[in-house]
């Protein structure tokens, strides 16, 4: 039987490696949205102090004109009414004398030293500050015939004669963001925990077979040769189970020989493993990189580009009106160009360039340390070598071209899907202006 130790040992392993990316994409991708929606909360706490300061800076202008105070403490009043997150409102003349005011300010009113047409904006750690001039708006008075005078000068800014001040408090927004972080931390665990039982789920799925396994071979190796594998509770090693079995069943033999036949059993099962690992991480059809294997190599070379800071570019390839090849030409001639495609493209690339197919038509080429007009020549070249290509169906020439979307990978991203997603986007660019051709993601 397997050890506690290494039982509890493999499946910690499962969990980390279940838990730990799932973990670091979650965090990445809450990070990016609790920081954007605390300023876009921010934004828009901003935006509203502005139009409530606005807004009582053109109800102001005619009482504040005639002097009417009484008016003014009736404005400042409804304001601060109208908005809970309101600390205080306070209206002052050109003079810089007070005229009206509701509610407290955390200090005395006052003026920034420089203030712009349009007013000014002051945040500090309880409260946001909006200072807006009070604008004398001038009535136009035209001639009979409505006829604007002649040599008449254009438009000046009208006279200040006034400041509205509105203080907003900040709590309710350190409120929000403080909700906010909460359910971000939440939303983090919750991710945490849903990887944790899927390793445990996965981790069951190995260590019982193993586990099983072993108690066969146990016996086998104390002479109990009637003990057989149940390839249904083997699973995934069903293979090795059935290879045991037929060691079993060699009754007779000398322990040289079964340590042999063991030996010979478990190069199978490393033989059969490599061969299903190959298989998996290529595509059976044009030899390339399967879409897992081509992915996680990327992801790879996207963390090593960030540690040095080398450029990376990313080439999506299509080919064009492939659908019409295979509905003319049949699939196996469809097979044929893919395979065809496939050799082409990598007599372009360098060693260390990577070739994947993402499904169907859909080619990858990963270029590392390539900046992106050079990722545009190499595409280039591909696109050419693709359109000059000839393949020979039924003794007849068949030609095929491919659209090309190059994107150069942006530290600031931090994730493969981005950089495939403007790559596709260079690619649709292509197809729509033409197809046979490279685009480049801006």
């Amino acid at each position: 039987m397997i050890g506690s130790r290494t039982h509890w040992g493999i499946r910690l392993r499962l969990w980390a490696a279940a838990a730990l990316p799932a973990l670091l994409v979650v965090v990445l991708l809450l990070a990016g949205f609790l920081d954007r929606h605390s300023r876009e909360l921010t934004e828009a706490l901003t935006d509203r102090a502005r139009a409530s300061t606005q807004q009582l800076a053109g109800a102001a202008e005619f009482p504040l004109f005639a002097g009417n105070d009484e008016s003014l403490q009736r404005l400042v009043e409804a304001a601060l009414a109208g908005d809970a997150q309101m600390k205080g409102a306070v209206l002052i003349d050109g003079d810089g004398t007070l005229r009206a005011q509701a509610g407290v300010l955390s200090g005395p009113p006052s003026l920034p030293p420089s203030l712009p047409p349009q007013g000014a904006t002051r945040a500090t750690d309880d409260s946001l500050l909006v200072v807006v001039p009070v604008r004398l708006q001038p009535l136009p008075l035209n001639d009979l015939l409505n006829e604007p005078p002649s040599g008449a000068s254009q438009a000046t800014l009208p006279q200040v004669i006034g400041f509205a001040i509105v203080e907003l408090s900040l709590a309710t927004l350190k409120a929000q963001q403080f909700d906010l972080l909460v359910w971000t931390l939440a939303i983090t665990a919750l991710g945490l925990l849903s990887a944790g039982l899927v390793s445990v789920v996965i981790a069951a799925s190995v260590t019982r077979p193993i586990e099983h396994i072993s108690s066969v071979v146990t016996g086998i190796a104390q002479g109990q040769y009637t003990t057989r594998v149940d390839t249904e509770r083997a699973g995934v090693l069903a293979a090795l189970g059935s290879n045991i079995n037929r060691m079993a069943e060699q009754v007779g033999v000398t322990q040289e020989n079964l340590r042999l036949q063991v030996e010979a059993a478990t190069e199978e099962l490393r033989r059969q493993r490599d061969a299903a690992e190959r298989a998996a991480r290529t595509d059976s059809l044009t030899g390339v990189a399967s879409r897992g294997a081509f992915t996680e190599t990327a992801e790879a070379e996207i963390q090593r580009a960030l540690r040095y800071r080398q450029p990376l570019c990313m080439v999506l390839i299509d080919l064009d009106h492939f659908k019409t090849v295979n509905d003319t030409h049949g699939h196996a001639s469809g097979d044929a160009v893919l395979a065809s495609f496939a050799r082409t493209i990598f007599r372009e690339v360098r060693e260390v360039d990577v070739i994947g197919r993402l499904g169907g038509e859909e080619f990858a080429v990963l270029l590392p340390n390539i900046s992106a007009g050079e990722a545009v020549q190499v595409a280039e070249r591909m696109r050419y070598a693709v359109e000059k290509s000839e393949l020979r169906v039924n003794g007849q020439p068949l030609h095929y071209t491919a659209s090309f979307g190059v994107a150069e990978f942006d530290p600031r991203e931090l994730s493969l899907s981005s950089l495939l997603s403007r790559a596709d986007s260079a690619l649709y660019d292509a197809k729509r202006r033409g197809r046979n051709r490279v685009e480049l993601a801006v």
